[in-house]
């Protein structure tokens, strides 16, 4: 598993869906509005599912979430390998364990074409998605996302939400892949230190610096 604008994307939606948690709404859209009225930190484990296109498991992962809006996000990949993407609102890194590399980037261009209005809320979520209420099935609400923009790596969200949270997750990309996410233990605006936004990099570990008149290696 590597990291792709699709995964930033993803989770940023998935961060929408989770937004739900306590809150009953009738339709889809308004249950994306509720994120931006009620909910401030968040946290969650999460478990991953990655179809191909004929419906086959090509990859299972699990570990833990942290958010605290705007742009603060924790993304922690336990198994099957060791992965954290972490935002503190203004830096980007996502620290591969494995390959003992930590790729730092500007926190606007690692987002820029991706959904990131879900963390900010306002009017700009309705002008970089169409979004379509689902209705109800099997006493799930349903609401479906589409990107406007065109250099997007999915095609679209299918977001499930019940009373009392979000039930599942399904982003469809250009492959015919989709890739499932569930959350679970999801506790609404606890307190979070602000450590968890940060990520200390080890020595030992390659550098990959993409900002903006910065070269490698140079990011601690």
């Amino acid at each position: 598993m590597r990291m792709t604008r699709w995964l930033v994307a993803f989770l940023l939606l998935c961060v929408a869906g989770l937004a739900q948690a306590g809150q009953e709404a009738d339709q889809g859209s308004e249950a994306l509005q509720a994120f931006y009225n009620k909910v401030h930190t968040l946290s969650a484990d999460f478990q991953q599912i990655q179809r191909d296109d004929n419906g086959n498991v090509v990859q299972q992962a699990n570990g833990t979430f942290l958010l605290s809006r705007p742009n603060k996000f924790r993304w922690e990949y336990d198994q099957p390998y060791k992965q954290i993407i972490v935002s503190n609102g203004q830096i980007f890194k996502f620290y591969d364990v494995g390959l003992a590399q930590v790729t730092v980037r500007n926190i606007n261009a690692t987002l820029k074409a991706t959904p990131a209005v879900l963390l900010t809320g306002g009017e700009a979520l309705g002008e970089a998605f169409e979004i379509t209420d689902g209705g109800k099935r099997d006493g799930l609400t349903w609401v479906h996302l589409t990107p406007k923009a065109d250099n997007t790596d999915f095609k679209s969200v299918d977001l499930a939400l019940t009373n009392n949270g979000p039930a599942l997750r399904k982003l469809h990309d250009n492959l015919g892949q989709t890739t499932s996410i569930t959350f679970g233990n999801v506790k609404v605006n606890p307190d979070i230190a602000a450590s968890k936004f940060t990520l200390e990099v080890p020595d030992n570990v390659e550098v990959v610096d993409g900002r903006a008149k910065r070269g490698r290696g140079t990011a601690r």
